[in-house]
């Protein structure tokens, strides 16, 4: 199995702009990872594996959930987001443990006992192999718990600067492979059902969990110069050569219709809940 392309992705550009701003990136975030560790019900003792753990804070959360005392287990690939991760424990005293490996291919000696993810399962070039590895490294009568995005165009956080930014392209990207390892790649349902269960997760479940997505920043340029640091914004902006201010211009326009009585911007998110036993 070879994911060696998003190693070099997050461990490049993309790894150190995530540990910039990764305050921001978790308070946006923080529905979602509560979402996760509420379905993972996890009890007193328990560890998690925390797939794609990124800065740490599902590990964290997962580790104090159990009572605080048997730290949980966090893996990427990124080293600069571990590094944070490594010192976000310390500074809380955390006994949670962070490990730089790819989660498709890494083994433990202990099993744990369940297995939790932000958004940190859909890059894998076979995902059927992975799955399959990482329920190897939880023990029988355990569970999962992830969350990952619905459709782009139901995302309207990340699809609407993206409509925005188009007209100003010097050429239309090329239409994605929908199962392409991205942040997208488990937008079908059916899909990630069949995923699941051929690599053996028993009795998955599959549940919708949309919200209002509250944008970094107080104002909407704030916001939009936000959208064009990371994503996929920030890469046509790149390989295109584009005006960034003129991006700019076009994604502060359309933020605007989203602006809420305090100035932040909220848009519409949707994500599935996906839940299965080991």
């Amino acid at each position: 199995m070879n994911n060696d392309a998003m190693i070099e992705y997050w461990n490049g550009e993309a790894g150190q702009k995530w540990v910039d701003q990764s305050n921001r990136l978790d308070t946006m975030l923080a529905p979602f990872a509560d979402q996760v560790l509420d379905a993972a019900a996890i009890q007193s003792g328990e560890r998690a594996l925390d797939v794609g753990c990124g800065a740490g804070v599902l590990t964290l959360g997962a580790t104090e959930r159990a009572g605080g005392e048997t730290g949980s287990l966090g893996v990427d690939v990124s080293a600069p987001l571990l590094d944070l991760a490594r010192k976000r424990a310390s500074e809380a005293g955390s006994p949670a443990t962070f490990e730089r490996a790819d989660a498709s291919t890494f083994t433990v000696e202990d099993k744990l006992d369940l297995m939790i993810s932000r958004f940190g399962v859909m890059f894998f070039e076979e995902p059927d192999t992975a799955f399959a590895n990482i329920r190897a490294q939880i023990r029988s009568g355990g569970r999962m718990a992830f969350m990952c995005w619905q459709a782009l165009p139901m995302n309207d956080w990340a699809f609407a600067p993206f409509q925005a930014a188009l007209p100003l392209l010097k050429q239309a990207p090329p239409t994605p492979d929908p199962t392409a390892p991205g942040p997208f790649a488990f937008a079908d349902k059916d899909r990630v059902a069949g995923l699941m269960a051929d690599a053996g997760w028993r009795d998955v479940s599959i549940e919708p969990f949309t919200t209002q997505m509250t944008l970094p920043g107080g104002d909407v340029e704030t916001s939009a110069r936000f959208m064009l640091q990371l994503g996929p914004l920030s890469r046509l902006i790149a390989e295109q050569d584009l005006d960034p201010q003129a991006i700019l211009t076009a994604v502060i326009d359309r933020l605007s219709s989203s602006v809420q009585a305090d100035g932040q911007v909220a848009m519409a998110s949707a994500c599935w809940l996906v839940r299965a036993k080991a």
